[in-house]
């Protein structure tokens, strides 16, 4: 539904959904096994990312409907994550290869004016998933 509503609006086309596989979903209730299933339109940049909602709750629940985040790819994950943090952002989730490395991390969205970012591992650009 999402997909033909933006594609209406905004004349895009979108790849077809795929399932998103994460081996460890940390964020504040507890670490979990996710399959997100996504999109993204094939126009850009910029690039629309549609995601499924998951549940009443966490991060992907349906009261996060409408604009989620604002992406971004990150080159070392694990240093930026640093600074942030030195800069007085929150981390709010990370998504976590089964190797331990960060595959996207979230910082949480009350210090910059409710925006929040996704930071994902810049070797999963060009990925289907």
């Amino acid at each position: 539904e999402a997909m033909d509503r933006f594609s209406e609006a905004l004349d895009l086309t979108f790849k077809e959904p795929a399932i998103a596989h994460v081996d460890a979903f940390e964020q504040p209730s507890g670490t979990s096994v996710l399959d997100l299933r996504i999109t993204w339109s094939v126009q850009g940049p910029p690039y629309l990312e549609l995601l499924e909602s998951q549940d009443d709750e966490g991060l992907y629940g349906y009261h996060h409907e409408g604009l989620h985040h604002i992406g971004l790819w990150e080159s070392k994950p694990e240093e930026l994550v640093e600074r942030l943090i030195g800069l007085g952002l929150r981390k709010e989730a990370t998504q976590y290869t089964p190797r331990g490395s960060i595959l996207a991390t979230y910082t949480a969205p009350q210090e910059l004016y409710g925006t929040r970012l996704e930071f994902i591992e810049e070797g999963r650009r060009f990925m289907d998933v």
